[in-house]
């Protein structure tokens, strides 16, 4: 157990997200040698945050307890040997990210941690502010990975022209997400998401920096939304829904309404 709830300053959240569409982009867009080993080891190893997509890891009071002791006892930080004692004010913000989007506490401490390590690269930026443009970059990492394997798929409308081996793949792997109920769980973040609710949640924690910053979690989150609607089109381009996904697609376009906030997508 000691090794699972070790805290990792990649980021749970983040991290192997990146790691994730980084090998999605490279075996299917950027076509590495040798990419389609490991993309099918990355796929395999990611099934679960496909299947549940954006769901975060759940709170919960064992984890609690062993962050609010990590400034007396010390925490276990994954790549580095024995524990190492935490700040309280570190802590502190890692209960308020947790809170803020309903994410387990060690995962929020590693974005915190993460966000830390990443702060050269957003100079005037807390590490929470940086914790929050990660939270959101790696949920886009999953949602581009979800769309580009899709699209990669075998099917009548296009072809990216990729190598037999990898089409089998992709396709495999996306017709059992497919199988176990994508098409309502696309439809459903599709319907939730949205900038303003997030910036509300956003703004009474103060989650939200300067104009850059905002701008910054803003695209992100629109950029999200656009990339699970485009797995969607893109699924129906290349292969035909089932009768229920057909029904459950066409019940959200009778619901949502004229403007971008609930439609489909902006086109």
């Amino acid at each position: 157990m000691a090794a699972q709830m070790a805290v990792n300053s990649g980021a749970s959240l983040w991290g192997p997200m990146k790691e994730l569409w980084e090998t999605v982009d490279g075996a299917v867009l950027r076509r590495q040698p040798e990419s389609v080993h490991i993309l099918d080891l990355q796929l395999k190893k990611h099934k679960t945050h496909f299947l549940s997509l954006f769901k975060n890891p759940p709170k919960s009071a064992e984890q609690r307890e062993k962050v609010r002791k990590a400034s007396t006892e010390g925490i276990a930080i994954q790549g580095q040997q024995g524990s190492r004692l935490l700040p309280e004010q570190l802590l502190t913000e890692a209960f308020i990210l947790s809170d803020l989007f309903d994410i387990g506490e060690l995962a929020a401490l590693e974005l915190l941690l993460a966000g830390e390590q990443q702060q050269p690269h957003f100079p005037g930026l807390t590490r929470g502010l940086v914790g929050v443009l990660l939270y959101w970059d790696g949920k886009l990492c999953v949602a581009n990975s979800l769309r580009t394997l899709i699209q990669s798929r075998h099917g009548k409308t296009f072809t990216l022209d990729l190598s037999g081996e990898l089409v089998a793949l992709t396709t495999r792997f996306t017709d059992e997400l497919m199988s176990q109920g994508l098409t309502k769980r696309i439809l459903t973040l599709v319907s939730e998401i949205s900038v303003t609710r997030e910036f509300e949640r956003l703004q009474k924690e103060r989650g939200l920096g300067n104009e850059k910053h905002r701008k910054e979690v803003s695209d992100l989150i629109n950029e999200c939304r656009q990339a699970l609607a485009d797995s969607l089109f893109s699924w129906t381009c290349q292969s035909p829904l089932s009768k229920d996904d057909t029904l459950a697609l066409i019940g959200h376009l009778e619901t949502a309404t004229a403007q971008a906030d609930g439609s489909l997508d902006h086109d």
